[in-house]
């Protein structure tokens, strides 16, 4: 395990996170080194208080002792207002910003590399870590800055007064550090782990809200409160780890401040009977020593929480270094020709399938194309290639003679209108999610769009119109509902190139018929690849692609693919077949 001190405070990554702030930073250790200079010398005052006062009788001291102590309690109070206020305010500015800057990262990851990490992982990473690496602002640097000058002030005045009695007080000082050492080590080493259980629970209760369905008809809520609840206790147990070894560094922090006090007592208490050092001394000396102990425990506390903070970093770090989609330079205003898929073959892991062999097609500006084959023919990975969703293990896809690893993400994806059976709605209104990607949309385009798709009259029908609020995935829609507003997005978009992924198969016959006569509006002179296993998208196609096993086997036109592929026959009848039943 790699040792850590305050020295990390240095380390690039702190630096990086602290940066923004080191105005604010800078100026609330100002008033810091005020706030000490005021310990410091409240504890030079007992001496006089002590002396004068009560051994001398000095009626003169009263007259301006107690106003200074006022005035220097005051001062301390302010600078320690002031110094707080800018510290914690910049720890929230930091996890704002830094929340703002992971999510915009997420934004740009490829599919491929958010298809291996868990939902609640991502989540638990933007908001529970972020939440942590505060404290690096409003926890440790706050100790650190207002607590370390506090104690070299101290310190001063207590070696100043009497330096024996001063290193009598700190001979529990060994135990302190050696403990904070201890509890440092085992408290990253326990917080790694109850965050990668907090990840698990965000990611149960995300699985909850989306898998209900499927979960109340396995008839298993049982089952998944079960493992909520088995990890929940594991949570629990780190956690209780970490309080209770923090608490035992809390104690012998303790009973290191109980000895020193006792020894200074004993020893100091000896040299006052003996004449050596008066009461102001020795209570000044006692003073100073006993504020030093909690500044002591404050950093030693701090210094726990900070290796907290550097195992949060450490898996902040670990998601801002995931590499971001690579764009090309070169613009791609407009789709004049073709796509061209020159030898491509794919394969989602190194050492894994290939799920494309060698495809080598052409497909032409305006022309509709529909893939069939059976599941696992490789249908869906042949349309996901052509956003660039992922490249291709081999070959490469060109649009009008660009390969599209050259272009520019932003302006090939424009070219491109996505409708499939996975419908994604996100947790907005109606107009925003038909809007989605284009904000400014007037209204009237966005009811254009929702009276192509068939999608008008039944959002009219809704209370609150278009301005009705969809919640998490539109699952208070129908699923036919959910599919017309999904192609009013890709009508609105108006794309010259369209992909749908079976994009009728989730809708009843009548649902069908209404999102059919949309589809064949927006498809026309566009270019479109469709995954079809309706009867109807199949035959009024331009040509038909059977794929098998990541090959084209056969292409052309329904009628000709009937008499010389054998394959799309058999897949053509199990689509009338189905058809047939389900009317």
């Amino acid at each position: 395990m790699t040792k850590i001190s305050f020295a990390n405070i240095f380390d690039q990554k702190i630096i990086a996170l602290v940066r923004p702030y080191y105005g604010r930073v800078l100026a609330a250790l100002l008033f810091s080194v005020a706030s000490s200079g005021a310990s410091g010398a409240i504890a030079w005052l007992v001496k006089p208080v002590i002396d004068s006062i009560f051994v001398e009788n000095k009626y003169s001291m009263l007259v301006w002792l107690p106003f200074a102590i006022m005035l220097l309690y005051a001062l301390r109070g302010t600078c320690e207002m002031i110094y707080s206020y800018l510290m914690r305010s910049s720890g929230i500015k930091l996890v704002r910003d830094l929340r703002i800057r992971l999510y915009e990262h997420l934004l740009h990851l490829p599919v491929s590399s958010l298809g291996k990490e868990s939902s609640g992982k991502m989540i638990s990473r933007i908001l529970t870590d972020t939440a942590m690496a505060q404290g690096l602002v409003s926890d440790t640097l706050l100790t650190v800055f207002k607590e370390i000058p506090t104690i070299i002030v101290l310190l001063a005045v207590a070696f100043y007064r009497r330096w024996d009695i001063t290193l009598l007080a700190l001979v529990g000082l060994p135990m302190i550090v050696g403990a904070a050492n201890m509890v440092a080590r085992k408290v990253k080493f326990k917080r790694n782990q109850a965050q990668q259980t907090i990840a698990t629970l965000t990611h149960f209760i995300s699985e909850a809200a989306t898998g209900a369905k499927v979960v109340k008809i396995s008839v298993n809520e049982d089952g998944q409160a079960a493992h909520f609840r088995k990890t929940s206790q594991s949570n629990y147990s780190q956690e209780t780890r970490i309080i209770r070894y923090k608490e035992i560094a809390k104690l012998i922090v303790d009973i290191s401040t109980g000895i020193g006090v006792a020894i200074v007592i004993w020893y100091g208490g000896n040299l006052v009977v003996k004449g050596v050092i008066t009461s102001g001394d020795l209570f000044s000396s006692l003073g100073a020593v006993v504020m030093i102990f909690n500044p002591v425990k404050q950093v030693g506390r701090s210094y726990a929480v900070f290796h907290e903070i550097m195992a949060a970093t450490d898996r902040i770090w670990w998601l801002e270094k995931m590499e971001k989609e690579k764009s090309g330079d070169m613009p791609l205003p407009a789709f004049r020709q073709e796509i061209r898929y020159d030898h491509v073959s794919h394969r989602y892991r190194e050492d894994g399938e290939l799920i494309l062999q060698d495809i080598n097609l052409t497909i032409r500006r305006g022309e509709v194309v529909a893939l069939v084959g059976p599941s696992g023919a490789g249908k869906t990975t042949f349309i996901d290639l052509l956003p660039r969703y992922y490249d291709p293990s081999a070959g490469g896809i060109l649009i009008d003679g660009h390969d599209l690893r050259s272009v520019r993400l932003r302006d090939l994806r424009r070219l491109i209108g996505l409708v499939s059976q996975d419908i994604v709605l996100f947790n907005d209104t109606i107009k925003a999610n038909i809007a989605f990607g284009f904000p400014e949309a007037p209204d009237s385009e966005i009811e254009k769009a929702a009276r192509l798709a068939f999608a008008h009259d039944f959002i009219a029908e809704l209370p609150d119109g278009y301005d009705t609020m969809l919640g998490e995935r539109g699952l208070n829609l129908s699923g036919g509902q959910r599919q017309r507003i999904a192609i009013a997005r890709a009508i609105l978009k108006n794309p010259p190139i369209l992909i749908l992924d079976e994009a009728t198969s989730a809708l009843d016959a009548v649902s069908e018929a209404l999102v059919q006569k949309a589809l064949e509006r927006l498809m026309h002179d566009r270019t479109t690849i469709v995954v079809a296993h309706r009867l109807s998208t199949i035959r009024n196609a331009d040509r038909i692609l059977v794929m098998e096993h990541g090959r084209i086997i056969a292409q052309g036109r329904h009628e000709e693919l009937l008499e010389k592929s054998q394959t799309y026959k058999e897949l053509y009848l199990s689509y009338s077949e189905q058809k047939t039943e389900s009317c």
